[in-house]
């Protein structure tokens, strides 16, 4: 115990130490509910918003990335769309013209079959021709050789 005063003596702490813890307790209890409750306040406010803005700004991402997948979706539905009807498109124009030379082969093979038709039988009827008269130039010939 005698060290304990002469540690006490050393640090200048005397009898009115005790009246001054006294006090110090009495107004920490007064004034902490004033000074420190309205300081909670606010730091439980700053911590309410920040994290608050932290949950906010992950839903927005989330939502972005919902819409991201939408957009990305919906162009890939647009897009094959446009392929299947370009495709269709693009058979009935086939379809459309394969009728159109189709059509143009026949007329084309019709006048063909004609003219060929008409010029065998010219040929067959100039033959004809070549041929009666073949026996006779034939005699001819063979009488201006004999003679």
């Amino acid at each position: 115990m005698n060290t304990i005063v002469t540690i006490l003596n050393s640090l200048k702490i005397d009898q009115t130490f005790l009246i001054q813890f006294v006090l110090f307790v009495v107004f920490f209890n007064i004034i902490a509910p004033v000074l420190f409750k309205r300081l909670q306040e606010v730091l439980d406010l700053r911590e309410q918003k920040t994290t608050k803005l932290d949950s906010h700004a992950n839903h927005v991402y989330r939502q972005a990335d919902d819409l991201a997948v939408q957009y990305k979706n919906s162009i890939e539905k647009t897009h094959t769309d446009s392929q299947a009807v370009a495709t269709k498109k693009k058979s009935e124009i086939a379809a459309k013209e394969k009728a159109i030379f189709d059509s143009a082969e026949e007329k084309l093979t019709g006048e063909y079959e004609g003219k060929r038709s008409s010029l065998l039988k010219d040929l067959a009827d100039k033959r004809i021709t070549v041929l009666a008269e073949a026996e006779k130039l034939s005699n001819t010939l063979v009488e201006k050789l004999t003679k």
